[in-house]
């Protein structure tokens, strides 16, 4: 058995600002599993919502157990391989997968074709692409910014083969809720490539940043909705979780809506419940599910293609309006996890953490 100094990254269930650093247990690899070092991660709201939500319809919390009262919150994450009793999976391979705030991860695989299956019993309530470690290649100039990017480019990515298909339908515009938000922001770059005109709506602290990064044809505060405008019929993606905005979006453009979309909970205060709304009724995008959908029409290799192309393209793009700040230890990761609760992260910083 290989030696390795490991922790955990524990968080209080019942107070997500409350963490406490444990020292892991060494644990002997058994047939079949690898030693996986975390390299690097970001956070993003994605990660506060798998804490949330973690005991609802999708206990994110039973992915990777915890002492009674705490839970490891997930992460995507940069591993690479540093011990193996696998056969088909070599000690020094890389790969991008959904692990735990930890230094080290134990886990049974199976190689696929393009990586490895996490095939622990525990976790086979996740849906396949959550189980799914990407091979990737070592780290390139873009590399920190694929950390922060990775985990949530497939919903931008997903999102906008869903609005190409409505301008097919007749869609004549796009209104964006949480416009400052990574995923909302690559939406946008990509919807460009539909020709349909794009509405952003935001903080009104964030709104000359949207503006200023021109994927945006219009910005408008959520204190500001009277003003906005937008041709219908008009796809709304909401990224908020906020059942309060929602509502007052779906009023205020009842009559141009067609379609509503939810997809995440940027907003800290947001709450998995919906007010009494008429018609467009509001429908849920659930990435992982679409984008298997996808790739099973299409074939994994086309697909794939088309996503790394336009994730490089949206990466080499990102330095204009974005800092990415490399920071070490559990102490930086504790801190930047409760930035997010407290929602005072700008948006034109984020940060990489390496556990060690």
């Amino acid at each position: 058995m290989t030696t390795v100094d490991s922790w955990d990254l524990l968080t209080a269930k019942d107070d997500l600002a409350v963490s406490e650093v444990r020292q892991a247990p060494a644990v002997a690899l058994g047939a079949g599993e690898v030693r996986l070092a975390v390299e690097k991660f970001a956070l993003t709201m994605n990660n506060v919502t798998y804490a949330r939500l973690g005991d609802a319809e999708l206990p994110f919390w039973s992915a990777f157990p915890a002492p009674d009262g705490y839970g490891r919150v997930p992460v995507w994450a940069f591993v690479r391989v540093v011990e193996s009793r696998h056969p088909g999976v070599a000690e020094g391979e890389r790969f991008f997968g959904f692990v735990p705030m930890a230094t080290h991860h134990v886990v049974p695989v199976a190689p696929t074709a393009r990586g490895l299956l996490d095939t622990e019993p525990r976790r086979r309530f996740l849906p396949t692409w959550y189980r799914t470690f990407q091979r990737v290649g070592e780290p390139d100039e873009l590399d920190d910014r694929r950390a922060v990017f990775r985990p949530v480019f497939p919903a931008s990515f997903n999102l906008a083969d869903f609005v190409a298909g409505h301008v097919g339908r007749g869609a004549k515009s796009l209104l964006v809720t949480a416009a400052s938000a990574k995923t909302a922001i690559g939406l946008a770059h990509l919807a460009r490539n539909t020709g349909l005109p794009t509405v952003g709506l935001t903080s009104p602290r964030h709104v000359g940043f949207v503006r200023e990064l021109g994927c945006y044809d219009a910005v408008a505060g959520y204190d500001e909705l009277g003003s906005a405008a937008v041709l219908a019929p008009a796809v709304c993606v909401d990224f908020t979780g906020d059942d309060r905005l929602i509502g007052a979006v779906h009023a205020r453009f009842a009559a141009e809506l067609g379609q509503l979309v939810l997809v995440g909970y940027t907003h800290t205060d947001a709450v998995p419940e919906l007010p009494d709304l008429t018609d467009p009724q509001p429908e849920f995008f659930f990435t992982p599910a679409v984008e298997q959908q996808t790739v099973a029409a299409e074939g994994e290799e086309r697909f794939y293609d088309r996503y790394h192309a336009e994730e490089d393209r949206f990466l080499g793009g990102t330095a204009a309006w974005l800092t990415v700040r490399p920071l070490r230890g559990h102490e930086a990761i504790a801190a930047g996890f409760r930035a997010l609760l407290g929602g005072s992260r700008s948006p034109a910083v984020t940060e990489v953490f390496s556990p060690q």
